[in-house]
């Protein structure tokens, strides 16, 4: 007898070395897939501008960074009461520096333009259709400034569907070996409310089935359905009752796992999990100078196996 529906997962029409670079983006789902991987070890770019939930500055921010030209200025802050912000990013973009808050949003479009030009895989994860727009154009975040300044909208499907395919197409351009990765979070956004959530995730899913079928550019990770659908129970939620549990995003970065990687990868993760289990293993006092030793053995170890790991 079952008790659920499994979500069966074709592997991706490619596979990947996780040691050839990696860069996640969008939704806090997709910064929990990032730390995951980087907590074994492997070298990878995570948000580097921050969370970001909509699509829009999601995508505005990749489509800069493959500008070789642009960069950051005045122009693109706002002044408000002793205090600049850049609406475009996350909400610890902000300075009573104006030069100093320019100097970070550069260093760091620096970092995701040499990230996307030297990986093999980009995931993008969306978070929701709803934005908040300033000045007609939809904000990473708000700041925290006066509800006043913005006005909530639900952004078209064909808008997310046109900058999504003009974004892709722009990567596949720049960088041909680069594998796009296109998910919805499974975060539900129920402050919308329930059945505004709902149409704000079927907007992103028909965008982002449109975009792969279309293009052919980029590949369909169900992580929404594996916890909406395939999982489906509260238990494998948080408190909350919204976001998923670690053991909910353990599982959909196990089905992650064999969507982009071959068999001879995996064993190479289930290896640095291993050491990254004995590593934070606690000891007694008495054994702790002797399981340190063994953990630096093994450090080196897998450093002279894996020149680039990061442990």
């Amino acid at each position: 007898m079952k008790f659920r529906t499994e979500l069966n997962i074709k592997q991706a029409p490619f596979q990947i070395n996780p040691f050839e670079g990696m860069v996640f983006m969008g939704s806090c789902f997709s910064d929990q897939m990032g730390e995951r991987f980087k907590r074994l070890g492997i070298p990878l770019l995570t948000n580097p501008f921050g969370v970001i939930f909509h699509p829009l500055p999601l995508l505005e921010i990749v489509s800069k960074s493959l500008d070789p030209e642009f960069s950051y200025s005045p122009a693109n802050l706002l002044h408000h009461e002793n205090r600049f912000y850049s609406l475009a990013h996350h909400g610890s973009y902000s300075d009573k520096s104006k030069e100093r808050l320019i100097e970070k949003l550069n260093l760091d479009i620096g970092l995701l333009r040499h990230g996307l030009a030297n990986s093999k895989l980009l995931c993008l994860t969306l978070g929701t259709s709803f934005g908040y727009e300033s000045k007609g154009r939809v904000v990473a975040n708000c700041h925290k400034l006066p509800q006043t300044f913005f006005e909530k909208k639900l952004t078209s499907l064909a808008v997310i569907e046109k900058k999504l395919e003009e974004v892709t197409e722009a990567l596949h351009r720049k960088n041909p070996s680069l594998k796009i990765v296109l998910t919805v979070s499974p975060v539900r956004h129920v402050k919308d409310g329930l059945v505004e959530n709902n149409r704000s995730k079927a907007q992103l899913l028909t965008a982002v089935h449109n975009v792969c079928e279309s293009t052919g550019n980029a590949f369909y990770f169900p992580s929404y359905e594996l916890v909406v659908d395939d999982l489906r129970d509260y238990r494998f939620f948080k408190k909350d009752l919204v976001h998923p549990s670690e053991m909910a995003v353990d599982y959909v970065q196990e089905a992650f796992l064999k969507f982009v990687f071959d068999e001879k990868s995996i064993k190479v993760i289930e290896e640095l999990h291993k050491f990254q289990l004995f590593q934070s293993h606690k000891v007694s006092s008495e054994n702790k100078e002797r399981h340190e030793l063994k953990v630096q053995e093994k450090k080196s170890e897998l450093t002279k196996k894996y020149p680039k790991v990061e442990v």
